[in-house]
């Protein structure tokens, strides 16, 4: 969880995602708690980033707190990143697929 959540932050710090640090940690506590594959190794990062962009976009727009794991505190949104998120998850697809015919140039772009 510790690499997702600082992997989202570079993202939106890169892509001016309006979305706090708490609300970060709290969706990748809620997506990592039901993630399928949460058992494996790190080299398969790139599948879980693409796969958490995709529970990103999923969120509800009109939803405007969510509740901190462990303390239960409320964690306000900042702004709409449910469409920032999309398009994420859609070059993160084509950087897998880049991966996966071996060109390494092209998925690094992505």
């Amino acid at each position: 969880m510790k690499y997702l959540g600082r992997m989202t932050r570079v993202w939106c710090a890169h892509c001016s995602v309006p979305m706090s640090g708490m609300l970060i940690d709290t969706l990748a506590y809620q997506f990592i708690e039901t993630y399928v594959n949460r058992d494996k190794a790190f080299l398969y990062h790139d599948l879980m980033m693409r796969d958490f962009f995709e529970f990103l976009s999923q969120q509800v727009q009109t939803q405007t707190v969510w509740r901190a794991p462990g303390s239960g505190s409320h964690v306000g949104r900042t702004g709409i990143f449910e469409h920032k998120a999309r398009s994420a998850q859609l070059r993160a697809i084509e950087a897998v697929n880049f991966d996966l015919a071996h060109q390494e140039w092209s998925r690094r772009q992505k």
